[in-house]
């Protein structure tokens, strides 16, 4: 059962409490409802009764519109979009203006939590990617070093039935160390630790062209290089995941990944020329929830715009100045 509304609650107190009242002073009256004056004055204190109790219930509605208006917000605040605040302009009392700020500050304390922890957890899942990346190229990649150097030894001296199959195996193997390299940069790339974010998302570029031989080009505005480290990283997964998809699905001729400022605020997008899709299709696992997810440990935003036939165009906000922003009024 649902229960009544505060306001609902007062009123229905409000309104007791002036029936009693009433009852009260016709009973000190001693009014007689079967003399005609005493029967006018009965409906007239039950009309001023009944006034009360509305012109009860209009003050009362008004006063907690700011409230209602306030719940409506909060209702509405998803912290998976940072930056929203309740903003109830109607609120006209002390109490209701200092929950409004309450919240607010509530909604700032939660979101950099949220940002730390998950910043954390990005830091983690880096650092056990350049630990898998090290053992890669350094063990794994030695090994199957030695092994080639042991097969190019055994071909010479091998019985000559034997050395094709040898010169076979070892093109395997240089397939193998082509591929782990391969897989050591995915997991992380040297050139964003050693070179900066510019350098490697143009070697990023290099690789995607030479495996898809579609066309690829960067255009720098803003090397965009007082980023942290963090945020480097989410701009290079984006733009890579990005590419990745229009290998597997996009079919484009051209791609062009863009870096730099809209009001000082970093932003990357990447567009290509191909097949485009529509909103349920991108709902089907093309990987848009990641980058989102991604982009939001960066206190940043993914937004991408598609049509079929059309193209697609995948662009990362950082909304870092309206961050700065919210945690100055989360802080005051």
């Amino acid at each position: 059962m649902r229960k009544p509304t505060l306001a609902t609650q007062i009123l229905t107190v409000n309104a007791l409490l002036i029936l009693a009242t009433g009852a009260a002073a016709i009973a000190a009256a001693r009014l007689s409802l079967d003399d005609v004056g005493g029967f006018r004055q009965a409906l007239v204190l039950v009309a001023g009764i009944l006034c009360a109790v509305l012109v009860n219930g209009v003050v009362l509605r008004r006063r907690f519109a700011p409230l209602d208006k306030l719940i409506d917000v909060m209702e509405r605040i998803d912290l998976a979009s940072p930056g929203q605040r309740a903003d109830v302009p109607e609120a006209d009392s002390e109490d209701v203006i200092r929950l409004v700020q309450a919240f607010n500050r509530m909604l700032g304390r939660l979101e950099d939590e949220r940002t730390r922890t998950a910043a954390a957890v990005l830091q983690g899942q880096e650092s056990e990617r350049a630990r898998v990346a090290r053992d890669l190229h350094d063990e794994c990649n030695q090994a199957l070093t030695a092994v080639l150097l042991r097969l190019e030894a055994h071909v010479h001296s091998a019985p000559e039935e034997l050395r094709e199959e040898l010169r076979e195996t070892k093109a395997v193997a240089v397939t193998a160390m082509d591929e782990l390299l391969r897989l050591a940069r995915e997991l992380r790339p040297a050139a964003l630790d050693d070179h900066g974010l510019e350098a490697a998302l143009r070697n990023q570029l290099e690789r995607f062209s030479a495996q898809t031989g579609v066309p690829a080009a960067l255009r720098c505005y803003d090397p965009l290089t007082d980023l942290a480290d963090h945020e480097q990283t989410v701009v290079y997964r984006v733009v890579q995941e990005s590419l990745s998809n229009i290998t597997r699905h996009a079919g484009a001729s051209n791609v062009v990944v863009e870096i730099g400022r809209d009001h000082g605020r970093p932003v990357v997008r990447v567009v290509d020329d191909g097949a485009g899709f529509t909103t349920t299709e991108a709902s089907d696992g093309i990987g848009l929830v990641g980058m989102r997810e991604r982009a939001r440990l960066a206190r940043g935003r993914v937004q991408v715009t598609s049509t079929p036939g059309r193209g697609t165009a995948v662009e990362l906000r950082l909304d870092r100045d309206l961050w700065v922003a919210s945690e100055s009024e989360a802080a005051a």
